[in-house]
C-alpha cells in the first residue's frame, strides 16, 4: 500500500475529449496507472494516477484544464473473493469513511490496484497495517 497523488479534471462530455487528454499524457511520456472517468450530462469527471504527477499537471494545464490534486491510498490486492471486503472492513472498524474508490483490472490470481480517497488517509493506512496489509 502507498500514498499517491491523484489528479482530477472536468472535461466536456463530448466525443474525443478523453482521447485528447490521454494522447497529451502519452506525448509527455507519462504512464497511466489508474483512471476513473464518470460522466454527467455535460461534464466528465476524470481522476488519474500516473507515473509523474507534476508532468501530468503540466500536460493537462497546456490543454487549459483546471487540475486539482488529492492524496489517495493505493492498495494492491489479489483477484480473490473477499479481499475488498477485508479492506473495507478494516476501514469501517477504524471509523474511516471511504469517500470514493476505483480499481484497475486483474485476472484470476493477478493483482489489481484499488485506489481509495478516505476521510483520513493516515488512519486508513494505520488500520490496514494493523489488519496485516502491507
Amino acid at each position: 500500500m502507498k500514498q499517491l497523488r491523484e489528479l482530477t479534471i472536468m472535461t466536456p462530455n463530448k466525443p474525443g475529449k478523453l482521447s485528447q487528454v490521454l494522447r497529451a499524457l502519452a506525448a509527455a511520456k507519462v504512464n497511466l496507472q489508474a483512471i476513473d472517468s464518470s460522466s454527467g450530462y455535460d461534464l466528465n469527471l476524470v481522476r488519474l494516477i500516473t507515473s509523474d504527477a507534476a508532468e501530468t499537471r503540466r500536460a493537462l494545464e497546456k490543454l487549459d484544464y483546471q487540475v486539482t490534486e488529492a492524496a489517495v491510498l493505493a492498495v494492491s490486492i489479489l483477484d480473490q473473493p473477499g479481499q475488498l471486503a477485508k479492506i473495507t472492513g478494516a476501514f469501517g472498524k477504524a471509523k474511516v469513511n471511504i469517500d470514493y474508490m476505483y480499481a484497475t483490472a486483474a485476472g484470476p490470481g493477478a493483482e489489481a490496484l484499488v485506489v481509495f480517497h478516505l476521510s483520513d488517509s493516515a488512519a486508513g493506512e494505520k488500520a490496514l497495517r494493523a489488519a496485516g496489509w502491507q
